[in-house]
């Protein structure tokens, strides 16, 4: 017997069980995205077994669904920096969210179901591949790092418009556009169709667009 109490297969035992507590904790770090930086009304986030109310500093992870309600905005800053803000009535997935400053590797694949979103891209955006996705039922979008809004809003069509930065690409099995212009849009009917050229859309209907993802009658987030 030890100084301790413990004989050899208890501190064997010990030691695996502290071993096993270590690496759940480095997997649900891996799995962290981000974290609620601000929010206005109600959400929530749907994990895989469980949900939860956000509030400021509520930690996302991949994996999860986040579920905006009437009126209500939530800004996710993630783990590389970069900076979503979710509109009304939205339903956003972060599919995987991954980034290592040390190895400068990282990815987003995101989706959105229903509702407006606005994305201003951070590490992952600036690195060679910028591997970061916005997935919708009618098509995808890629970055280039950039500052860019998406949504269901003016009707069931998809709308992306670019904000600044230095572009996009939407596309789908029809077709692919790219928008390298601060302030022109594309739709996109469905799955179907390909992405429309893209035009001004002119003051009214960016301002609308931001409008949708503004906190009360402040500022932009």
């Amino acid at each position: 017997m030890s100084d301790l109490g413990f004989n050899v297969p208890c501190r064997t035992f010990l030691l695996v069980f502290l071993l096993a507590i270590s690496q759940a904790a480095n997997a649900s770090d891996a799995k962290v995205a981000g974290v609620v930086d601000r929010i206005q009304g109600a959400a929530f986030a749907n994990h895989r077994d469980t949900s939860e109310n956000l509030i400021k500093g509520t930690v996302v992870l991949s994996g999860d669904r986040i579920v905006t309600g009437h009126n209500a905005r939530v800004l996710l800053k993630m783990k590389d920096g970069a900076l979503i803000t979710l509109g009304a009535d939205t339903e956003f997935v972060i599919n995987e969210y991954r980034y290592s400053r040390k190895d400068k590797q990282g990815s987003a694949a995101l989706e959105l179901v229903k509702g407006a979103f606005r994305a201003v891209t951070g590490a992952i955006g600036k690195l060679k591949e910028r591997d970061f996705k916005v997935k919708t039922a009618a098509a995808t979008i890629g970055i280039r790092g950039t500052d860019f809004w998406g949504g269901f809003h003016f009707s069931s069509a998809l709308d992306v418009a670019l904000l600044g930065g230095k572009g996009i690409y939407i596309e789908n099995a029809a077709g692919r556009v790219e928008i390298s212009t601060i302030g022109d849009g594309t739709t996109v009917q469905n799955g179907e169709t390909s992405p429309s050229a893209p035009i001004r859309w002119g003051d009214k209907k960016l301002s609308a667009a931001k409008a949708s993802v503004t906190f009360g009658l402040g500022k932009q987030p």
